[in-house]
């Protein structure tokens, strides 16, 4: 879901430059080396070796917690080893900031203390629990190399702005000076900060030249958005949110549309980041999301959950750690961390796709269907006429962030919506109450303005000691018995002051678009494809106006066909989508390779896929096209050329291979087209074609003549087959 927001691209190196520390890595053989020399602690399924192994293999299987377990086991046979310790750590590290992971970072930095990650650990704990200077100290520790430098810089701003320091915080920002690509980080947390701080043009300012830089990045426009909201300048707003969905090029997110339905009611809007706490997660989570969004997703994830310890209830470090654990195919653990987010959450409708792709992963198309068709059925019962290019407010699926209402847990804004202080609030009164907690003795209490477990503890420890109901909620009688006479007039009403009515977020035809779309890739990718046609009939119905967006729905919908062998109708569809993207190397390759197997249009499609492969030169798919239009047309040699350039680009790809050695039989290199046969073989083949290959490699290749023999220069000494019927060989991938 990096859908999740736009970003800037992330130079991949930083990703080297997190977190490991030389000092502690030591080679397994000098591990070994200082281990005891019993044969017991080295031999066996819970020996040291062997825990060791299984750790490393669960590692390697993208199991951390396994692997946590199995590198904890190793310890206890040799506490000392820092290879074990460090990637003890880093494995409990990526399944959550615990205490257990916590223990680890402290013992770590005890080995080295310039271990970065461990120490960003630890300066989330103590931040967490008040102790700002530890916090700033751990902090300032980590702030070597430049992921570290710009971590470091963004969590000392927090952490002076939870002690109050909001010129302190913004002067973190100004130094050290950065590369380009991190001043935009910089610039948007000196926004961030600027506006809670009350220095109104400084935040908007900065805004400014971070929506400047990246109109399409759907996080910093809604903190630039609501900022102004919240400031009273609907205009601005407006304009805001119109720029990003004219650059995006699409329907607005269901969060800017919310936002947009709170203006229209003259509702008070909430900033984005309300608290110190908040701000701190921001970082983490932005950073986070970046490194994934660039292939480093176990670095990602250690800064998700590291956003997440601050924030559990941010919805888009949620859903980016979803998102993480469906790269590593952890589709089971994707699914648990969906399902934190609330069902009337803004991201409900890209999160039930998410989980419907999940659940087809793991073979529960019945649910993928269900989920798809559920959502599809909110969607109509909101009264949205996509049909009509109309839409309507939807009564659940589009509760704004700063509406949603939950038992006893205030949500957002100065007064926290008449609700008492309780876990999840956040704002000014809070921070009142945390100092007021503090200034009775409570001294392990924060003031970072949210009311965490923590706050929480303290409460119900004052509760208890003043014979009051022990609930660990600050209602009218728990906040008079601490303020006295001197509780603050926001404060002292919180308990009575009516809530105000949620504003809600339409349904958009572009919603209904996003569900079938994804309905019809589930068909497709099950080879339903008769009810894909259906599914992408139903989707085109919807659309009005066509335009270059909409170009998937008809190749999808003429792959379909094409699969159906309804030529007449693919090929319509196939031109249509090159009509509206005539640059898309996908429908060129389709419908280019498609016109070659035929024997139709022979030279124009031989243009396509050549158009198409220069466009993605290192698309395996897309060069095995052009290699095996060549030898459809009895150039074999060149067939070789591209087929070996697409073997090397997709190993792991049975008819890739089994191409390949169609095509090296046709030159007269048969043994290494039997090595070819043999390798496409391990690679798990479909059914049909493992048996095609079987009695290739039994009798050797029985083809048809080339297409229209001597059309674009076939091999005229290259070796021919009997001429046998067969069936139309089909594009390596439909996508």
């Amino acid at each position: 879901m990096r859908a999740w927001s736009g970003r800037l691209g992330f130079p991949l190196a930083i990703a080297l430059a997190v977190g490991v520390s030389p000092a502690v890595t030591l080679t397994w053989n000098q591990a070994l080396a200082e281990t005891a020399d019993s044969q017991e602690t080295l031999e066996g399924p819970h020996s040291l070796v062997g825990s060791y192994l299984a750790g490393r293999m669960a590692r390697d299987q993208n199991e951390a917690g396994q692997a946590a377990a199995f590198y904890l086991g190793a310890l206890q046979h040799d506490p000392g080893n820092a290879l074990l310790l460090e990637q003890a750590f880093l494995m409990e590290a990526m399944e959550g900031v615990t205490p257990a992971a916590n223990k680890l970072a402290e013992q770590l930095i005890a080995a080295d203390p310039q271990y970065r990650t461990a120490h960003l650990f630890l300066g989330l704990r103590d931040f967490k629990a008040g102790s700002f200077k530890t916090a700033e100290q751990h902090f300032r520790a980590a702030s070597t190399g430049p992921i570290g430098e710009l971590t470091g810089s963004m969590a000392i701003a927090w952490v002076r702005m939870a002690e109050r320091d909001g010129s302190g915080a913004l002067a973190q920002l100004e130094a050290p000076k950065q590369a380009d690509w991190a001043q935009f980080y910089l610039r948007y947390h000196h926004a961030l900060i600027a506006d809670l701080a009350g220095r109104k043009s400084e935040s908007r300012n900065s805004f400014d030249k971070v929506f400047q830089q990246d109109p399409k990045a759907l996080r910093t426009t809604l903190a630039f958005a609501r900022s102004a909201a919240h400031a009273g300048d609907a205009k601005l707003a407006r304009r805001v949110i119109s720029e990003h969905i004219e650059k995006s090029q699409g329907d607005s997110h269901p969060l800017l549309r919310t936002l947009a339905a709170e203006i229209a009611s003259g509702a008070k809007s909430e900033r984005l980041i309300t608290t110190p706490a908040e701000g701190l997660a921001e970082a983490f989570y932005g950073l986070g999301e970046a490194l994934i969004g660039e292939g480093a997703v176990s670095a990602g994830v250690l800064y998700m959950q590291m956003a997440l310890s601050v924030a559990p209830e941010h919805e888009f470090a949620l859903a980016a750690l979803a998102n993480a654990h469906e790269s590593n195919k952890r589709y089971d653990d994707a699914l648990a961390i969906y399902g934190k987010i609330p069902k009337d959450s803004a991201l409900a409708l890209p999160v039930e796709i998410r989980r419907a792709y999940n659940f087809n992963s793991l073979e529960r198309a019945d649910e993928a269907k269900q989920t798809l068709e559920t959502l599809l059925a909110r969607i109509k019962a909101s009264g949205t006429d996509a049909s009509a290019g109309a839409s309507a407010a939807a009564p659940t699926a589009s509760a704004p962030e700063s509406a949603k209402t939950k038992p006893a847990i205030a949500a957002s804004t100065s007064s926290n919506d008449g609700l008492p202080l309780a876990l999840g609030s956040k704002g000014d009164e809070v921070v009142q109450l945390q100092d007021k907690l503090r200034a009775l003795g409570y001294n392990n209490v924060g003031a970072d303005g949210l009311f965490g477990e923590t706050t929480r503890r303290a409460l119900q420890a004052f509760q208890k000691k003043n014979k009051l109901e022990s609930d660990g909620m600050a209602g009218r009688d728990t906040l008079a018995s601490i303020y006295g006479s001197d509780a603050p007039s926001a404060i002292a009403t919180s308990a009575t002051a009516p809530m105000p009515a949620p504003q809600t977020a339409a349904f958009t035809p572009g919603d209904q678009l996003q569900v079938l779309d994804a309905l019809g890739s589930i068909q497709r990718s099950r080879k339903l494809f008769a009810e894909a046609v259906e599914t992408y009939t139903q989707a085109l119905a919807l659309i009005p106006k066509l335009d270059k967006r909409h170009w998937p729905y008809f190749y999808a919908r003429g792959t379909s066909y094409e699969r159906l062998k309804n030529w007449p109708a693919a090929e319509s569809d196939l031109k249509k989508a090159l009509e509206l993207a005539p640059g898309e190397p996908l429908v060129l390759n389709y419908l280019g390779y498609s016109w070659i197997d035929q024997g139709l249009n022979l030279k124009d499609g031989m243009n396509l896929i050549e158009k198409a492969v220069a466009l993605k030169p290192d698309d395996g798919y897309i060069v095995d096209s052009l290699g095996w239009a060549h030898f459809k047309l009895g150039n074999y040699r060149d067939a070789v050329r591209y087929l070996e350039r697409s073997v090397e680009l997709r190993p792991d790809d049975p008819i890739l291979n089994d191409h390949l050695g169609d095509a090296l039989w046709k030159t007269g290199r048969e043994r290494e087209a039997h090595f070819q046969w043999d390798q496409a073989l391990t690679l798990n083949p479909e059914p049909e074609d493992a048996a095609k290959i079987k009695a290739k490699l039994a009798d050797g290749l029985v083809i048809d003549p080339p297409v229209r023999a001597g059309s674009l220069s076939p091999d005229a000494a290259a070796p021919t087959g009997a001429a046998q019927p067969s069936a139309p060989a089909e594009p390596a991938v439909v996508q």
